[in-house]
């Protein structure tokens, strides 16, 4: 297709141009990017280009209307496949990276989505550009995006616009800087599936819930700036199962699954997380400042035990310190009275604090643990319940004393 720089010279000089094309070749260049095997029929109406192309990458109806005057330019497609390869994300990364206003609005439905090696399933996107008529802060509206898979379905709208100009600047050091925020929803059906589907087979079996929060970054939509990230949101899955194998991408996910606690110490609970841990949920709500996550209310609750954490990890660095809490099922019911949902404003140490005082036979079986270092080699460090538990276990003691939650316990 033709660009230029004003509607009025892209109407100019559509009379230069063919009503009317087709082509077979076996590559074909179109605004820089290289398509194989190409089968083309395609027609031209004033500034609309429409075709129907056969290609290894895609396969299906694309139009395009060039801009004119005010009036942005448009891309509607309906593809049975669309194949973008790893090169081909990049180019489409440095396409972005130029102002969002230059960016066309988007009327996307693909059957068969393939990103980077990975089959995503049906994609659907509904994008514009808004400007404020008084000259406000024109911004690339995603009013839609959906992946649908048989394991889950991901549904987002969002925003690309400029942001003030005391905002820090990105790794790539672009002197206007824009940021992308968008608000999510997973509905997952085999959290299991939707990792085999994205590398990380072998994690978990089964599993289903939701998960839905907000995130933001500086920059484009497809190049996630770790630092800048912030946001937060909440999970709920159940009727899962961490396995023990090798946690390959998800080296995070292999740390909470805590198998590293029998590797490394000789515990009482060898036989709960050792061969895997099966959870009737994990629930929680994780909160992101400036590429740290962090959590103060995260739950597995398993047949044999109940287990809490609290801490943080960072997503760049990738690194965490996190504490563990660990309570076995004494009885029937202790592990389910202990993963209620805390409060996050009281937070797992005054939770805690509370539920010894309402179960005392809890104290002397639960354990502690301190995990920090690497995702891919946590140090995993048992921690002493300290001098106040210790008080409160003694058998001469009368009855158990409200004690103040430790130090550590934040």
């Amino acid at each position: 297709g033709a660009r230029s720089g004003s509607g009025t010279s892209a109407a100019a000089n559509t009379g230069y141009l063919p009503t009317s094309m087709a082509a077979r070749a076996k590559e074909l260049v179109v605004e820089g990017r290289t398509l194989h095997d190409v089968v083309l029929g395609g027609s031209r109406d004033g500034l609309t280009w429409r075709a129907n192309v056969d290609a290894q990458e895609l396969n299906g109806y694309l139009e395009y209307r060039q801009p004119s005057g005010a009036e942005q330019g448009r891309v509607h497609a309906r593809l049975a496949r669309l194949n973008i390869a790893a090169q081909a994300a990049r180019e489409v990364e440095t396409l972005l990276d130029q102002q969002p206003a230059n960016i066309p609005a988007l009327d996307i439905v693909v059957n068969d989505f393939e990103l980077k090696g990975k089959k995503l399933g049906r994609l659907e996107i509904d994008a514009v550009n808004r400007g404020a008529a008084d000259g406000g802060v024109r911004e690339w509206r995603l009013n839609k995006l959906a992946l649908t898979t048989p394991e889950a379905l991901f549904s987002a709208q969002g925003n690309w616009a400029a942001v003030s100009a005391q905002a820090p600047a990105t790794p790539r050091g672009r002197t206007e800087q824009h940021r992308t925020a968008m608000r999510f929803q997973l509905d997952i059906a085999d959290a299991g599936g939707v990792l085999a589907r994205f590398g990380m087979p072998g994690v978990v079996r089964r599993g289903h819930g939701r998960m839905e929060g907000q995130i933001a970054w500086l920059g484009s939509p497809l190049s996630m700036d770790y630092p800048s990230m912030a946001g937060g949101f909440r999970v709920n899955v159940e009727g899962g199962q961490f396995l023990k194998a090798d946690p390959g991408l998800a080296k995070l996910l292999g740390v909470l699954s805590l198998q590293s606690l029998p590797r490394r110490l000789a515990l009482d609970f060898r036989d709960v997380f050792s061969e895997g841990f099966p959870f009737d949920f994990v629930r929680g709500d994780i909160v992101i400042d400036k590429g740290i996550a962090s959590t103060n209310n995260l739950q597995m609750k398993g047949v044999n035990a109940a287990v809490l954490m609290e801490g943080k990890a960072d997503i760049a660095r990738e690194t965490q310190d996190l504490k563990v809490v660990v309570v076995p099922e004494i009885n029937a019911g202790t592990a389910s009275l202990v993963a209620t949902m805390i409060n996050p404003v009281i937070g797992l140490g005054s939770f805690m604090a509370q539920m010894f005082l309402r179960q005392p036979l809890m104290r002397a079986a639960t354990r502690e643990f301190h995990i920090d270092g690497t995702w891919s080699d946590p140090k995993v460090t048992r921690v002493g319940r300290g001098a106040a538990a210790a008080a409160a276990d003694a058998p001469a003691s009368p009855a158990p004393l409200p004690s103040p939650v430790p130090a550590d316990n934040k």
